[in-house]
């Protein structure tokens, strides 16, 4: 598998605070296409954070720029 097999089968989400600001890290990438509202996310050091809302249909130039969604979290 070469690396371009591997990126289109990722998918990366931009992430929020429910308040609006950039969570920290402000983007995950997943193999995942469906996260659904009520998961956790595990991020690096085994952070995790609750998706408290999805905005599935988002600006052209987050599409641009790569992004599949935008999930609201807040720390677990």
């Amino acid at each position: 598998m070469d690396g371009t097999e591997y990126r289109r089968d990722m998918f990366t989400y931009l992430l929020c605070l429910t308040d609006g600001e950039p969570d920290d890290p402000a983007s995950m990438v997943s193999a995942i296409p469906n996260w659904a509202v009520g998961e956790v996310i595990t991020l690096g050091a085994a952070e995790q954070r609750l998706i408290c809302a999805i905005d599935w249909e988002i600006a052209p130039e987050l599409v641009s720029a790569g992004f599949r969604a935008v999930f609201y979290v807040e720390p677990v």
